[in-house]
């Protein structure tokens, strides 16, 4: 039987850069996509033309916050349960987005 010793790492840094920019695009996407969907039942489904090119600009943030997700988990900066919520929150935009195209 193998003796492995358990290595600890320890980083001055709290959060990769990756996942900073990937909160960065991903936190304003909800908030789009949030004020969207407010404003649509507010008027009743009779939203103006911008709802729609702010959704479009809501899932090109999105998009962009998982690649910056997905390139945060190869850096060694910071924990991995803010390059986990990162990825949570851009899924969760993108998730809301393709339902919204449903419907």
């Amino acid at each position: 039987m193998l003796n492995r010793k358990k290595v600890y790492r320890f980083s001055d840094e709290i959060m990769a850069g990756d996942t900073i920019i990937s909160f960065i695009f991903g936190i304003p996407s909800l908030l789009c996509i949030l004020f969207s969907v407010i404003y649509s039942i507010v008027l009743k489904g009779k939203a103006a033309d911008f709802i729609g090119y702010l959704l479009l600009a809501a899932f090109i943030m999105a998009v962009t916050a998982f690649i910056f997700g997905l390139l945060s988990y190869k850096s060694q900066d910071g924990g991995v349960l803010t390059k986990r919520t990162s990825m949570i929150i851009s899924l969760i935009d993108i998730a809301a987005i393709v339902v919204l195209y449903i419907f």
